[in-house]
């Protein structure tokens, strides 16, 4: 609804009468803030009438400070005129609507305009909770509590668990972080909410907002597959540093070389992060993690390696992307890649009794590439141990590229041939 620029009237003061009736209508519509003060609706408000761009009328109501709390509109997917809380709120009152979830890449989509599909939803492993359709419901990733998106529901979650592989539309999108309305206000950065915060009735599933179903499966297979009673020991924040600046090193000249990333540019952040560094983090070591290094953050970490010349950014509707990578840097002149975690044929079952939906609703599938007798000693050669295991596309092509620059196969006068 907001995606696109909306046209507004002026804003004007709401009168206390006026005011009261929203506190009210906002105790009986969500009770369990009916006891907590300061509540959702607070007591001086301001309003203004909006239309949005694909004709949609509705008032959006403001606190004191020009911070967009609530809108009244008739969403799609809803029978009747909805007050809806805007992630402002959300942030603030985070049990304010029931929570499904999905992961950071779809999110990207869900930003971009979107409707959140069934199979992008995260089941937990006790199931979806139990929702009707026409209700409203907060969209978060995986990890925290903080409100990405708000819609309705087009079909009742008993149903999505119900039929194996169901496909179509599951949450017709309303509003989301950075969309025009999330822009209209303060412009907040989207917090870190810990899991346990207000009183969700959620489900929480237990993996971190940044890993994708892909990774989900690698980190499975890792887990079963070394020591249990031995702990990784721990890496500092220096470590995890320099860890986060070779990895990105790694990725530009394997997978986002200058042949392939051209296309892809400018590429978001997130999508940097979770789509390429994750899975080019060198096969020994520490799991790269940049919340145990001491930027803390995604941005922080682009922005040094920015002042560092190793790439250029710039902010698209709030969001840090990746403008362009420069592969003539001093550090990549010689750069010879490391090997790097080749990816688990599949996610291992959960040795956790099963309830609630049946385990087909939770499959993805992601192809993955074995090498064949022939390029083993190819594989060997570059990994540095016998390739055994499973690759993804980038992964073998990164491997594939570092043995043609191992052994100097490219023509100086002609490198693209």
């Amino acid at each position: 609804m907001f995606k696109k620029p909306y046209q507004t009237k002026a804003q004007s003061a709401l009168r206390v009468s006026a005011c009261r009736h929203l506190v009210q209508e906002t105790k009986d519509t969500y009770p369990q803030t009916a006891d907590q003060t300061p509540g959702p609706m607070p007591g001086k408000l301001q309003s203004a009438k909006f239309v949005s761009h694909v004709g949609d009328k509705g008032e959006i109501i403001y606190s004191e400070s020009n911070e967009p709390l609530w809108f009244r509109a008739e969403v799609p997917g809803a029978t009747s005129s909805l007050l809806v809380p805007t992630v402002y709120t959300l942030w603030q009152f985070p049990a304010l609507l029931p929570v499904l979830w999905t992961w950071a890449p779809v999110v990207e989509k869900l930003i971009g305009g979107a409707d959140l599909m069934v199979p992008g939803l995260v089941v937990p492993e006790h199931g979806l909770p139990d929702l009707k359709r026409g209700q409203l419901v907060a969209i978060c990733c995986p990890g925290s509590l903080a409100a990405q998106a708000v819609g309705v529901l087009t079909v009742d979650t008993r149903e999505i668990q119900r039929v194996a592989g169901a496909k179509g539309k599951a949450v017709l999108v309303a509003h989301t972080y950075r969309d025009h309305l999330w822009e209209a206000g303060s412009k907040a950065e989207l917090p870190e909410i810990p899991l346990g915060a207000g009183s969700a009735e959620a489900a929480v599933p237990a993996e971190p907002a940044d890993e994708t179903p892909a990774l989900e499966a690698l980190r499975l297979e890792e887990d079963s597959s070394g020591p249990q009673s031995q702990p990784a020991p721990a890496v500092t924040a220096a470590e995890m540093d320099a860890l986060l600046l070779t990895t990105l090193k790694q990725v530009m000249a394997t997978v986002l070389d200058q042949r392939h990333a051209t296309p892809l540019l400018p590429l978001g952040a997130s999508t940097l992060y979770s789509t390429y560094m994750l899975a080019n983090a060198p096969a020994r070591g520490a799991e790269l993690d940049i919340k145990k290094s001491s930027y803390k953050k995604l941005a922080k970490f682009l922005k040094a390696a920015e002042k560092q010349g190793l790439l250029g950014l710039k902010d698209i509707r709030g969001e840090p992307h990746v403008k362009s990578l420069n592969w003539q840097h001093a550090e990549l002149s010689g750069y010879q890649p490391y090997a790097v975690k080749p990816a688990a044929p599949a996610a291992k079952p959960a040795s956790a009794p099963q309830s609630g939906p049946a385990p087909a609703a939770r499959i993805s599938v992601t192809e993955l590439l074995k090498p064949p007798q022939a390029l083993r000693p190819l594989f060997d050669l570059v990994c540095g141990e016998p390739a055994t295991g499973y690759f993804t596309r980038q992964q073998a092509r990164g491997v594939l590229e570092s043995y043609i620059k191992q052994q100097a196969l490219v023509d100086p006068q002609a490198p693209r041939n």
